[in-house]
């Protein structure tokens, strides 16, 4: 079938900028705007007002941080800062404090979504999408209803297609990591339209194995990583160049993202109706979870924002909001999909969720005879010396198995 398409804005649409990953896509293009992802990077100074504000915290959040206070973001209409991190609660609570202070030109929204599902659970976030519409409809003028709601699911389903694309790219090795990882960040921080587009043109540039020249016996060694978030993919290709094919990951700047997913309303066209993505069948990247997926329309904005809940409560664990017992199960479903020999993992100091994981992963892959590399607390300055060291650990292990 087809994949649907909606009318994109005649006009630039209005930015509003996303710190994290909870945001249902879907409710900001509703309201005529694009959500940007404001993802940070692994390398880069850090102001010292970004750190005396932002105290101890993931080096990660505070560049995020320091783009806003530098004015690189000054075009937006607003920003959404998601609670699915201590770090970024952090961020919000500054950024709100300056609001008020007139630092920046737009507004500052609270996004707070608890994962785990249940009835209250599922009423609390319904409710705050209710309010993240309201927010959005602020800033862009244009309101969420039905059918802003069916063009928006039209636009968002075609973009978790190309992401399904990607995915299968990646399973058949003929797409490396890297460039899985900058399809995903395209697809964080441009319009659905052209999004698809730079996807499509990574997709079409892939055309060779994923072999590098450095893996003498003719084979990439599939890799599969966890840990923390990686904001770009210098990391990845520093795996690559070495002979390892990085074929999927756990963490929300990639697989783990919540981008694709869309609730069809009562108006939206048949072909967005149908033939849903994996991202509209289980609410966040391309593995199932515990319970099996399951597609939701809705007929009102109401009920939208419920369906859209319920699809968050299926999404996959995230290291700093679920229990290891959680993301254990996760990650040995996602490497048997992915054929990884093994996982990596890299952790940034003051980002601790991903390590109180690493024993339980640890003795749960030995069990299926796969191994665990990782590297913890590496410093803001330290990822060209801790990609080193993580290459050296998944040396070791190779070796051994």
């Amino acid at each position: 079938m087809a994949a649907p398409t909606a009318a994109a804005p005649t006009a630039a649409a209005p930015r509003i900028g996303v710190v994290g990953a909870d945001v249902p896509r879907q409710l900001v293009l509703a309201a005529g705007a694009t959500p940007v992802r404001l993802s940070g990077a692994w390398s880069g100074e850090v102001s010292q007002e970004a750190a005396e504000l932002l105290g101890a915290a993931d080096a990660v959040a505070a560049r995020v941080l320091d783009g806003v206070l530098s004015g690189a973001h000054d075009d937006l209409a607003g920003l959404v800062v998601c609670n699915d991190s201590m770090a970024h609660l952090r961020v919000y609570y500054v950024l709100r404090v300056l609001a008020g202070r007139g630092r920046f030109p737009f507004p500052v929204h609270l996004l707070d979504t608890p994962r785990g599902g249940g009835a209250h659970r599922n009423r609390f976030v319904a409710r705050q999408y209710e309010r993240l519409a309201d927010f959005a409809t602020r800033c862009t003028g244009t309101p969420v209803d039905a059918a802003t709601l069916a063009a928006a699911a039209a636009r968002e389903t075609s973009l978790g297609q190309a992401l399904d694309r990607v995915r299968d790219r990646r399973r058949d090795r003929t797409l490396t990591g890297a460039a899985a990882l900058r399809c995903y960040a395209a697809a964080g921080r441009l319009t659905p339209e052209e999004a698809v587009a730079e996807i499509q043109a990574v997709l079409d540039a892939a055309t060779a194995p994923t072999t590098p020249p450095e893996a003498a016996d003719g084979g990439a060694v599939p890799v599969f990583m966890t840990g923390s978030s990686h904001p770009d993919p210098s990391v990845y290709e520093e795996l690559e160049r070495a002979g390892f094919s990085v074929v999927g990951e756990d963490h929300d700047t990639g697989e783990g993202a919540w981008i694709g997913t869309a609730v069809p309303t009562g108006t939206a066209p048949a072909e967005a109706q149908s033939d849903p993505t994996p991202s509209q069948r289980w609410g966040s990247g391309h593995f199932a979870p515990e319970g099996g997926g399951g597609t939701a329309e809705a007929a009102s904005p109401a009920e939208a924002f419920s369906a859209l809940a319920e699809l968050h409560a299926r999404r996959s664990p995230a290291a700093a909001r679920s229990l290891a017992a959680e993301r254990t199960r996760h990650l040995l479903e996602a490497v048997e999909t992915s054929g990884a020999a093994g996982v990596a993992a890299l952790v940034r100091d003051l980002d601790d969720g991903p390590a109180w994981d690493l024993a339980d992963h640890r003795e749960a892959l030995a069990g299926s005879g796969r191994w665990l590399a990782a590297v913890v607390q590496v410093p803001a300055d330290g990822v060209p010396e801790a990609t080193a060291e993580l290459l050296s650990r998944i040396h070791a292990q190779e070796a051994t198995s």
